[in-house]
Parts: structure tokens; sequence; C-alpha cells
């Protein structure tokens, strides 16, 4: 029997409904990682207990309602752009058709091949949802833009909550079912327009991190406020780890593989949110510490740190250690117990002290990441976590 994850792999090998990666310039990449975070934490708020993220798989993001036994799919065409909103022709390659009410005004119109639209992006959202039989499907178009579609209903699609293309005027939606009709494949069934949406969204294409960084804060301050302040560096890592999903080009055929190179599940998410839990206000030190030892470190060097700590930050969330990562920080841990902080000591003589002995020890390591590392275990070790 196939099972909904078993149909996923499978559609993976389909060029036309899997997504190969490497579609996006960078910020279009940043557009959709920060979306999928948002999207993550919304249906947390909505009570979903299960999910599973595909990056790059499905189209650009898909998600399945169970890591493990999924009965439903959405599918996500996820679109950034800089200028001006989507219209009827780029979002389905066909002609704007006439009005029946208004009949033509006699300027000759030319008529798009309907076999366009299944390399529109309306189009290959129909067509992913087609290669679906086991689980109940839907997708949307989302972007930071409107699209400029009126509606029949009256509206415009680019000033409302998200609808489904089956809301649009007669003459447009039996074009589009026309053009998907005549694209469709044996054996399918018939594509439903009210089964794809269009859905504006308020994430900013040039600062999307900010955005993110605002709705992960408004979450962690609802449920551990003491843990706010540190939304940046969470939604940091977060970033780190979906970064990788979908980039590799090598196609997955097992479940295994599949969720290893492209998934990032509810499980994943809250493991992190439950480190997150039992670590101090890591973040907040950390800049403050960092704002202290400027003065000593030469401008790029406190960036530097700054990356570092974000890497080894994301490892210890997501316990994805790497060997040298628990070796420094059991070094860390030998030095700090033998030169105890006392009123005397000033956080420059300690993190000088300490980043020498580091660099004895792992000469081949670089110096930034070893004063990461010691400053990251110094906070934990001299800071008050009750």
């Amino acid at each position: 029997m196939i099972t909904g994850l078993d149909e996923v792999v499978l559609a993976l090998s389909d060029p036309e409904i899997a997504e190969s990666g490497g579609a996006h310039n960078q910020k279009g990449i940043e557009f959709q990682k920060n979306w999928a975070i948002v999207k993550m934490f919304a249906l947390k708020e909505q009570g979903s207990l299960d999910f599973l993220f595909l990056f790059e798989a499905v189209q650009d993001v898909a998600i399945l309602d169970s890591s493990f036994k999924p009965t439903t799919i959405e599918v996500f065409q996820v679109k950034k752009k800089d200028r001006n909103e989507w219209t009827w022709a780029s979002l389905t390659n066909l002609h704007v058709p006439d009005d029946p009410l208004k009949g033509s005004k006699g300027k000759l119109k030319k008529i798009k091949p309907l076999a366009g639209v299944s390399e529109s992006p309306v189009g290959k959202l129909f067509t992913a949802l087609a290669g679906f039989k086991h689980m109940h499907g839907s997708a949307r178009f989302v972007s930071n833009a409107g699209c400029d579609l009126k509606l029949a209903a009256g509206g415009n699609a680019a000033t409302s909550l998200p609808v489904p293309l089956s809301a649009l005027p007669a003459h447009f939606a039996d074009l589009l079912q026309s053009a998907l009709d005549s694209v469709q494949k044996t054996g399918h069934a018939r594509s439903d327009l009210a089964q794809v949406l269009l859905e504006k969204v308020d994430i900013p294409v040039d600062d999307a991190q900010t955005y993110t960084i605002g709705i992960v804060h408004k979450f962690l301050d609802s449920v551990s406020p003491k843990h706010a302040g540190q939304a940046r560096s969470f939604v940091e890592s977060l970033l780190a780890k979906l970064g990788p999903l979908g980039a590799k080009t090598a196609k997955a055929t097992t479940i295994e593989e599949m969720k290893s190179r492209h998934g990032f599940s509810s499980e994943q998410l809250n493991n992190a949110l439950g480190d997150l839990q039992q670590t101090p206000d890591i973040d907040t030190y950390f800049n403050e510490w960092l704002q202290e030892l400027k003065g000593s470190l030469a401008f790029w060097e406190a960036a530097q740190i700054r990356s570092a700590f974000t890497g080894i930050y994301t490892r210890k969330l997501f316990a994805t250690p790497l060997p040298s990562d628990v070796e420094i920080a059991e070094c860390c841990d030998i030095w700090l117990a033998a030169n105890p902080v006392t009123i005397n000591t000033s956080l420059q003589s300690m993190f000088e002290g300490g980043v020498m002995h580091l660099r004895a020890e792992f000469p081949k390591i670089k110096k930034v990441e070893l004063q990461a590392y010691f400053l990251l275990k110094a906070i934990e070790k001299c800071v008050d976590l009750s």
C-alpha cells in the first residue's frame, strides 16, 4: 500500500512536479525561508501538533500534516517581487480574455497557446497537485506583491485575503480551466480551481529577517517571556538550519533521504524550543559582552565572532555538534573551573586568558571561533540562570 510519504518520494522523480533548487536569487531564498519560519509559528499558534515542511522538493515548499502518516499536502510557490504586482499573464502565461458583458473593442487580440499554462506559476501548482492521489491536496501562490486580478464578487485579489482561483470572473476562470484541461494527463482528475489560492503576505523582501524576528519574539514572549530576547539568535539558528535544505541536486529515493535533504519537522522545531527553555538569555549577554570587548577588537573581528557564535549556537540548539564542539566546550569548562571569577576579575582579562589557553590547545581552529566558543561557555558559567 502506497502511503503519503511514499507518494511524495515518487513525485521527486517527476520533473514536472519536483523542484530542483537554484531557481531563486539570494534575496528570493531569504524571502522563502523567512516565510517558512513565519508559517511554522502560525501553525503552532493554530494548534498544529505535527507537520513536515519540504523545501525544493515539491515546488518551492510543501507542507504535510504529519511527519509519519500524512493525509494532506499543501504545495506552495513562494515568490518575491521587487516591482509592481503580478498580472494575469505572469501568473498563467495566458492572454486576457474579452469580458462578454463589454464585448470586443475591435482591436485584434493576440491569442496565446493554451499549453503555455503548464510553464506558468499557477500551472505548475496544478500539475503538482495532480500527482497526488492518496492525499488531499491544495496549493497557494504566495508573494510579497499582490496579484492584480478582479474578482467575480467585486474587489481585487491584490487587496483581499487569500482567494481561490474559482473566485475569478467567469471569462477568466473558463479560459484557465480550458487551458488546464488541454494539458491534463490521461487518468488525472480534472483541475479544481478552488484548490489553488493566491495570497499576499506582509514580509518585506529587503528585510525579511527582521520581520521574522518580530513574529518569533511575539511567540516567545507569550510562552516564555524570559527567553523573548533570544528571538534574534533563534531565528538566525533556524535560518542556518533551513539554508541547506533542498540545495542538493541529487534526488532522494527513500523517505529518510527525503526528510534529511529536504525536510524540517514540528518535532525538530519543538526540540529547539525546548532546548531554548533550558538556556539562559545568551543572545542578550553575548551582545553586551561583545560590546564591552569591542575596544580591544578590530571592527571586522566582532562581526566574525558574531557569525561564528551563530554557527555554534545553531548546532547546540539542534543537537548537531561537531566533534570539535564537544572538545572545545570541555576545555572551556576546565579552564573556567581552574580560574574562578572573583570580584576583581575583569571581562577583558578573563576573555584574553581563556582564549589564549584555547589557542594553545587548538592551534588549527580559527581564533574568532575560539573566541565565540569561550564567550558562550563563560556566559553559561558566570550568569545566574535562575
